[in-house]
């Protein structure tokens, strides 16, 4: 950019748009009193000078001769405008470092928040994976077990927005869920009674997508109930159905009724629930990557172990998507029945 820039102020004065740096050691009593090609030399001296500016060095301290000739005293406004500069960009560093450091500490936490073992029923296996958009996200899945009942329990969720207001938010919906648990509501329940909190808790306009189900071991049963994540996938003998259980996402409304899906599953079934992030990566293109994709692994890939299924699923996004960074939160969760 600074050569460029050197190149351009040489043609606009006159010169063969060549470099070289020089200081000023002529002093001039007055502006009027210099030949036009001396004025022309001055000012692709003060440019050469002030491309190191434009190249990012805001070290460069620029050289004049005497205080009383009017292009030194220009270059001495330069000067204090620099030094200005300079304490501005440490002032911006020391706050940048200081919110590298609070985001670091979030993403610690909601990794931490995130269960650290997986479901261990006899007949379920699961793998599950998130990878936030950016340091911090608004993706989360949970896992626990009532107690009484000893039904196994499972969500996924997808909170509104992204970055850190997202992850508190998440968090709280964390924290609400949790203190729910003890009463082992079924995922009706469970979620009329979420939405409810979150409703009287949540910010103007943010909601929470959210599917929620329990796992019979014994019976093979699933129980779900959804709030506007896209539907889980089912893969039985090689074929794929969604699992359309619906409901209003959390927190838009007081009062939102929502339905409970019975499955009653077979060994060899996999379940696969995600976020919208993953089918709605794009291409450079624009295209998205879409359900039809991921049912298509889903169906090539339904016999393999969780884990397996959930990093083909992964490698499948960033091949269509090519980039260095998703533009949404993406979660995977993979289940096979035993």
């Amino acid at each position: 950019m600074g050569f460029n820039a050197k190149i351009a102020v040489n043609r606009a004065v006159g010169g063969n748009g060549s470099y070289a740096a020089r200081s000023f050691h002529n002093p001039v009593s007055s502006l009027d009193l210099l030949p036009e090609q001396d004025l022309r030399q001055l000012i692709r001296d003060a440019a050469d000078q002030l491309c190191q500016v434009v190249d990012g060095n805001l070290d460069f301290v620029v050289q004049v001769s005497e205080s009383d000739d009017d292009i030194d005293k220009f270059l001495l406004l330069v000067n204090f405008v620099l030094a200005s500069a300079r304490r501005s960009f440490s002032d911006l560093r020391k706050v940048h470092l200081r919110f590298e450091e609070d985001l670091s500490a979030a993403r610690k936490l909601q990794e931490k928040l995130l269960p650290q073992k997986l479901l261990n029923a006899r007949n379920l296996r699961v793998s599950a994976k998130c990878v936030p958009a950016r340091a911090v996200g608004g993706d989360f899945y949970d896992f626990f077990r009532y107690q009484h009942s000893g039904l196994y329990v499972g969500l996924l969720a997808d909170v509104s927005g992204k970055g850190a207001a997202a992850a508190i938010y998440a968090a709280l919906t964390s924290g609400i869920v949790r203190f729910l648990v003890d009463e082992e509501l079924n995922p009706k329940e469970m979620l009329t009674k979420l939405n409810k909190s979150l409703f009287a808790r949540a910010p103007d306009g943010n909601f929470v997508a959210l599917t929620y189900c329990t796992w019979d071991d014994q019976q093979l049963i699933l129980e779900l109930s959804g709030s506007g994540l896209p539907e889980p996938l089912l893969c039985r003998r090689g074929l794929v159905r969604k699992l359309g259980a619906h409901g209003l996402p959390l927190g838009l409304f007081p009062k939102a009724d929502y339905e409970v899906m019975r499955v009653q599953c077979e060994p060899g079934d996999t379940l696969l629930f995600y976020t919208d992030g993953v089918v709605e990566t794009v291409d450079k293109h624009g295209n998205e990557f879409g359900p039809e994709r991921l049912s298509e692994i889903v169906m090539k890939t339904c016999r393999d172990e969780p884990f397996e299924i959930v990093k083909n699923v992964f490698d499948a996004v960033n091949a269509h998507c090519q980039c260095e960074m998703n533009f949404d939160d993406e979660t995977v969760i993979a289940m096979r029945v035993l």
